[in-house]
């Protein structure tokens, strides 16, 4: 089994480069190329023609979900780069493949296409990494801030829910809340330099990279804390980090 589950990841690792390098340009530069993408995982009935069906991980850009008989069964994105331990592709929702993070539109919005055009019908998670209730409508390739107030914004519903767990809350809002008596706002971030590396602002055990021209959360592994001082992770008490390390 551990076998064919290194063969699968490889295998779409591949699909992900190949897919990088195809211009996904849709025939009709008015169609709306995210109107048909799945929001939860089909049942298969009888004598369908054998299809896979992946869907992006409510909150996390590296995760995704690989339907099983009607199941979302979590997968993670291989690394991006040979050597680097850390860094992974991000879950390409429009391609349904895991892509270089720039390209993938789950932590920025979707860049325009190569012909000039932009996707439309795109939603990507807000800013903080608790903050469930916010999110980014994607309008021209710009993000405008938008306020849950039923449920959490889910990546893979593209909507505000009662229950983000693997597309089951689909379908509709939640409860209604009232909304959120704080909202605190995120500092501005220094100018993206690509390759260029920050602490996090709340979490010892990330730090942000960036890749031109925005910056990417990522954590260190192992129980690592990033080191403001060299750039890079190291056991806590050599990085000198004086926030908590969430869980």
């Amino acid at each position: 089994m551990k076998g064919i589950y290194v063969i699968a990841i490889a295998s779409l690792a591949s699909w992900a480069v190949n897919a990088a390098d195809i211009e996904p340009a849709p025939s009709d530069p008015k169609e709306d190329t995210y109107a048909n993408i799945p929001r939860i995982c089909p049942y298969p009935e009888r004598n369908e023609h054998n299809t896979t069906t992946n869907l992006p991980h409510e909150t996390d850009c590296t995760l995704y979900y690989k339907c099983s008989v009607g199941q979302p069964v979590l997968q993670r994105c291989p690394l991006m780069t040979e050597g680097d331990p850390i860094s992974r592709l991000h879950y390409n929702r429009l391609l349904q493949v895991c892509d270089w993070p720039w390209q993938a539109g789950c932590a920025s919005c979707p860049q325009t296409y190569r012909n000039g055009t932009l996707p439309s019908g795109s939603k990507i998670s807000g800013p903080g990494t608790n903050n469930c209730y916010q999110y980014y409508d994607c309008i021209n390739g710009v993000g405008h801030l938008r306020t849950c107030y039923s449920g959490c914004f889910s990546r893979t519903c593209q909507e505000c829910v009662p229950n983000r767990d693997g597309g089951r809350g689909c379908g509709g809002p939640g409860p209604t809340q009232p909304p959120p008596t704080t909202q605190s706002t995120p500092p501005t971030p220094p100018s993206c330099i690509n390759g260029a590396r920050r602490a996090h602002e709340c979490d010892c055990g990330k730090y942000y990279t960036c890749y031109t021209p925005d910056w990417y959360s990522t954590d260190c592994s192992g129980g690592l804390h990033f080191s403001p001082r060299t750039n890079t992770c190291l056991p806590p008490n050599e990085a000198g980090c004086l926030l908590p390390r969430n869980k």
